[in-house]
């Protein structure tokens, strides 16, 4: 589990914006939080579970998975957000994929990039979560002629 603060305050924002987004947004806002929620708990499983050393190939494989899903969530939906999300898992992809080949041992950039990307996942859940909340309330308002 997360020892440090930073990734317990993390960890929060996480189960708070999926949750958000599962309960507030709508179909492509669910699957995507709920995408979200269930790969974060499958890194955490691979962390507990996997040694250090064969950690860098199921984390590839998670964030593929990840970025897929948004793909598929773009093609269907069309959702500025999902576009933005899917980008940030391609580049959280391509950071797994760059460490793996080139057998650099993670370090500070890694932590950043990566803390970077994951907030700003979060946000994008958020934001996109918020535009439906908006859009179905003034679609409730506005009578449809």
């Amino acid at each position: 589990m997360p020892t440090t603060h930073a990734a317990q305050i993390l960890w929060v924002a996480i189960i708070a914006a999926c949750a958000f987004g599962l309960l507030k947004g709508g179909p492509a806002e669910r699957i995507g939080a709920g995408m979200t929620l269930l790969i974060s708990v499958a890194f955490i499983i691979v962390n507990e579970l996997v040694p250090e050393v064969g950690r860098p190939v199921p984390h590839l494989v998670l964030d593929g998975v990840l970025a897929l899903a948004f793909l598929g969530l773009a093609v269907r939906y069309a959702s500025l957000w999902i576009g933005a999300v899917m980008l940030l898992q391609g580049v959280q992809f391509s950071l797994h994929a760059y460490f793996f080949v080139t057998k650099l041992t993670p370090g500070v950039t890694y932590a950043i990039v990566n803390n970077l990307v994951t907030w700003a996942t979060l946000l994008g859940i958020v934001l996109g979560t918020f535009a439906y909340v908006r859009h179905s309330r003034a679609s409730a308002v506005t009578p449809s002629v």
